[in-house]
């Protein structure tokens, strides 16, 4: 019974796996059979790197769009923030100007109120307006009087004519309406310089008081 175990072992061997060497459709069933597991695992293989390398550029992409949705959110914030303080200082530019405006109109309305009470007040007797003139040669004996009297000796001056007042009046009042014009240019470069500034990134000077 011993002599026939072997035996039987090759039996169910030849019976499972028949041997042929001629390229029998046996022997290349179970060649195909063997090889069934290694080609499997290849194709996980190829199929995990495939699901590796497109899991990373799937990542790649999202970091890249992530980034650049962060970068148009911060040049949006910075676009809206540069509006936003171009408006205030347009706005405060206007209202510069027009603080300048208003204290033009008002220069004007002074120098020429001023002109008027001068004018006023010389035709009413008030005021006398007059000029220095060179003193006659035959008042000397009375300044030395009266200087030895111990009296003042005012300058002598004549009084002006309402004409002559009207004419010297009017070009003081042309004097001061110039320094009027004057302010008013300087308070609009000084509002300019303001927006350049600010154009610029740099400190925006107060307004002019």
């Amino acid at each position: 019974m011993a002599e026939n175990l072997p035996r039987f072992r090759r039996d169910r061997l030849a019976a499972r796996w028949p041997e042929t060497t001629d390229g029998s459709p046996g022997d290349r069933q179970m060649i195909a059979r063997n090889l069934m597991p290694v080609i499997l695992l290849l194709a996980l293989l190829g199929l995990s790197h495939g699901l590796a390398y497109w899991s990373g550029q799937s990542a790649e992409l999202q970091r890249w769009q992530l980034a650049e949705t962060a970068r148009e959110r911060d040049d949006n914030a910075a676009i809206n923030d540069l509006q936003q303080q171009l408006r205030r200082t347009e706005s405060a530019a206007a209202g510069q100007l027009l603080a300048a405006e208003t204290r033009y109109q008002k220069g004007l309305a002074d120098v020429q109120a001023e002109k008027n009470r001068i004018l006023a007040a010389h035709a009413a007797g008030t005021a006398r307006l007059s000029v220095p003139v060179k003193a006659a040669s035959c008042a000397a004996g009375s300044a030395a009087a009266n200087l030895a009297a111990g009296g003042a000796d005012p300058a002598p001056r004549a009084e002006l004519s309402g004409a002559a007042a009207g004419f010297l009046v009017g070009l003081a009042a042309e004097s001061d309406t110039v320094a009027v014009e004057l302010n008013r240019c300087a308070d609009r470069v000084d509002v300019l310089e303001g927006l350049l500034a600010a154009g610029r990134g740099g400190v925006v000077p107060p307004p002019a008081q």
